[in-house]
């Protein structure tokens, strides 16, 4: 992501969080591996009620993420004046480091469950979860031999099976 794109992200997000009169504070800024697959911008933004942001699960953060992207993502087209060209910018926002800590917190849980799963040869399933955070399992237990994952149910009550496999 271009320098111009990283700004056209921070000046929007300050300008969402001054539309909703809530203060936070840019401490960060860092590009991210996501799984192997591409580097996403991201800025952990710092305030003093991080509950209001984040909401119960980071439902309010997955919401304010939705709409900057919806915003971020007109803006570049607008700048570009090309419907034809991709304008995605990748990008993520973090509060606090909640989803840093979410994501350290996920991994240590799936690592303790697949040496599980690989000991007792049974399958486990896991308390539903987002789809950032199924993501996350399936990634963690796609570096691993002998394990497998699956995803059932529906909509919130959606969780991940983590399987052992023969090989």
């Amino acid at each position: 992501m271009s320098e111009e794109n990283n700004k056209l992200v921070k000046e929007t997000v300050i300008e969402l969080l001054d539309i909703m009169g809530l203060e936070a504070k840019i401490e960060e800024e860092r590009i991210e591996d996501v799984g192997g697959e591409r580097e996403v911008y991201t800025i952990n933004l710092i305030t003093e009620d991080p509950n209001l942001l984040i909401g119960q699960y980071g439902s309010n953060l997955q919401s304010l993420q939705h709409i900057a992207s919806i915003i971020i993502r007109r803006k570049a087209l607008e700048k570009s004046g090309d419907e034809n060209k991709d304008n995605e910018t990748k990008f993520n926002i973090d509060i606090n480091d909640y989803k840093k800590q979410k994501r350290e917190s996920i991994i240590k849980l799936v690592d303790t469950i697949a040496n599980q799963v690989v000991y007792n040869k049974n399958s486990v399933a896991l308390r539903p979860m987002s789809a950032y955070e199924r993501k996350m399992v399936h990634l963690e237990i796609s570096l691993r031999d002998n394990l497998t994952t699956e995803s059932v149910g529906d909509d919130l009550m959606r969780k991940v099976i983590i399987k052992y496999v023969e090989e």
